[in-house]
């Protein structure tokens, strides 16, 4: 499950039918994605970009 932050972050480039709209497996695929992120980040949610989180959606759908 994504942190509350994070996930505000995304709602701010994605609409929430997107959000909505993922499959099962792509939800999976975003997830996994976004820890990636987070790995890479040390944990620091501020330090993602948007762009960082346009290239996890990207990569997950």
């Amino acid at each position: 499950m994504l942190s509350h932050k994070l996930y505000e972050k995304l709602s701010n480039i994605m609409s929430q039918s997107a959000l909505n709209n993922l499959s099962d497996t792509q939800v999976e695929a975003l997830e996994e994605e976004l820890s990636k992120l987070i790995q890479e980040k040390n944990g620091d949610i501020d330090e993602i970009s948007y762009d960082d989180l346009l290239a996890a959606w990207e990569n997950a759908t």
